[in-house]
This record gives structure tokens, C-alpha cells and sequence, in this order.
């Protein structure tokens, strides 16, 4: 029995002798334990395919990357290193001869050129790529007489402005002030109105707007166009042309080019604008109403289908 018992208790540990073993015990955590297992699995399977070996290279450089980048980041050393970069490429381009030399202004006329490279903010031995292009067009731009104006680098050393000026269109008269406008009716400043007295002469609120429209309509009449002197745009709507012996003519707001073509008719068979007449208003449709001059302190008016 004793045999039976001490055989049995050799056979199968008692619970005391199973925990009381030595075990090895693991100095990573269970999460870092894993990660172990599963870096040491992709190492292995790395070894027996090119594919995945690749794959491990790439995560490998990508991580290294990440921990670097974000330790600049934390220590606020990126801003710096830029700042070298940019300064390095800066002396690279500086000693190729990326320098400004020349600055060549074309289409200028009325605008000084000297003016331009003042606003241009650049001088010689400047650092070609140091200017603000789209600034430098935007300063110029404001400059009344130009209309468009593009700036270029041209390498290595050169800068190049192309000026396009307004051309004066029209004097414009309004609250007793008058401007030089261009054909659009942009307000062309400093323009001196006697340098420019031939141009066509338009009165009233936003007539200056409508001046290219109404010249052009007048360009088809050339006897007209030669005896106007103002055009009147009334009530932002319609055009009286005054001639320069006083007659004025009253045109109509739907299709005034009908009635200057009608009264180019009226001209040629019967010497229309040679009378001597306040106003031929042509409002109505179909119409003319002419009104004399004053001359014996009367006014007489005539209808004419």
C-alpha cells in the first residue's frame, strides 16, 4: 500500500509542487509581447518573399520618417530648417547669377518709365525671385493712365514690364467737371482737358458709360457726326446730340440709329439741319416735331410725317 501511494504521489505532482515550479517570466508587457511576435513573423516571411520584403522596407523607412519628423515638430526645430533650406537655395542661385541687372519697360508713354521702376520696388543686384510679382502688377495697375500691365522675369537677370496705356476716348462733362475718359469711361487722371479738346464731348450722369455706343452710332452718319457738338444722355436712358449751331436732337430710347438714318433722309431731300431750329424731336415713332428759334420773341412749331 505504501508502494501504491508513494508511486502515485511520484506520478502526478501534488497542486503545491505545480506553482511552486520556477517559471521564466517575460520583462515586455502582453502588448509589446505581441508586437514582438508579429515584427519577428513579417522579418521571417520578408526572408522567403521579395514582395513582402519590400513591403518591410518601405514600413521601416516610413516609420523612421514618422518618428523624426515628429520629433523636429515637438522640438520646434522645422521653421528653422526651412528657414536654412530656403536661405542655402537662395546663395545657390545667387552665385549662378540670379541677380537683377536689367529692367527693360515697354509700351510706356505718358507713364514715366522712372515711375514704373519705382513702383516696381527693385533695383539692380536685387534677388531675381525676391519680387512679388502679382504686388508689382497690382501697384502699376493702380497708375490711372495704364490698362493692363503684365510683369515678367526673364532669366537670368531681367526684368521686363509690358505697359498697355488707355487711350483717351471722350470728354465727359457732369456737375460741371469735366474729365478725360477712355472707352469703357474709366476716369483717366491727371489729363489735361485743353490737350484733348478735339475728342467727342458727352454731358450728363453716366454718360460716360454709354460714350463708345453713341459715337459708333454717329460714325455711320459722318455728315451728322461732323456738325455735333455735345451728346446729352438724359435720364439714364436716352440721347440728345446738340450741333454746333444750337439745333438739338431729341432721340428716342428704342432704336435711335433708325431716326438718325431717318433723318439723314430728311437731310438730303429737304437740308434739315441747315434750318434754323431749337430742336427736331424725334420721340415719337414715325414722327418729327421741329421747333424754330426764336427770332421775332414768337415760336412757331411744325409737324412733319
Amino acid at each position: 500500500m505504501a508502494k501504491v501511494g508513494n508511486r502515485a504521489r511520484a506520478g502526478k505532482p501534488g497542486r503545491s509542487a505545480k506553482f511552486g515550479s520556477a517559471r521564466r517570466v517575460s520583462p515586455l508587457k502582453p502588448g509589446l509581447n505581441g508586437a514582438r511576435n508579429w515584427a519577428t513573423a513579417q522579418i521571417r516571411g520578408a526572408s522567403y518573399s521579395r514582395q513582402k520584403f519590400k513591403r518591410l522596407v518601405v514600413a521601416a523607412l516610413a516609420l523612421v520618417f514618422g518618428i523624426v519628423w515628429g520629433g523636429l515638430w515637438l522640438g520646434g526645430f522645422l521653421p528653422q530648417i526651412s528657414s536654412n533650406i530656403e536661405q542655402y537655395k537662395k546663395q545657390k542661385l545667387l552665385n549662378m547669377g540670379f541677380v537683377v541687372k536689367y529692367v527693360d519697360v515697354v509700351g510706356e508713354g505718358r507713364v514715366q518709365e522712372a515711375k514704373i521702376k519705382q513702383m516696381l520696388g527693385v533695383r539692380p543686384g536685387d534677388y531675381l525671385f525676391d519680387m512679388d510679382i502679382e504686388n508689382a502688377q497690382e501697384r502699376i495697375q493702380s497708375l490711372s493712365w495704364v490698362e493692363t500691365v503684365v510683369v515678367r522675369r526673364l532669366w537670368p537677370d531681367s526684368i521686363v514690364v509690358h505697359i498697355n496705356e488707355r487711350r483717351p476716348y471722350a470728354l465727359w462733362q457732369n456737375n460741371q467737371i469735366i474729365h478725360v475718359v477712355d472707352h469703357t469711361g474709366t476716369i483717366v487722371l491727371p489729363a489735361d482737358i485743353r490737350a484733348f479738346s478735339d475728342l467727342p464731348f458727352v454731358v450728363g450722369p453716366g454718360a460716360a458709360d454709354h460714350v463708345q455706343s453713341v459715337w459708333t452710332m454717329l460714325d455711320a452718319q459722318p455728315a451728322l457726326q461732323e456738325r455735333t457738338e455735345a451728346m446729352v444722355f438724359v435720364g439714364d436712358r436716352r440721347w440728345d446730340i446738340v450741333l454746333k449751331n444750337g439745333t438739338r436732337i431729341l432721340l428716342p430710347e428704342q432704336r435711335p440709329a433708325s431716326a438718325l438714318q431717318r433723318l439723314d433722309r430728311y437731310q438730303k431731300q429737304y437740308g434739315l439741319l441747315d434750318l434754323n431750329l431749337q430742336h427736331i424731336d424725334m420721340r415719337v415713332g414715325g414722327r418729327l416735331m421741329l421747333k424754330p428759334k426764336q427770332t421775332d420773341g414768337r415760336e412757331q412749331k411744325h409737324q412733319r410725317a
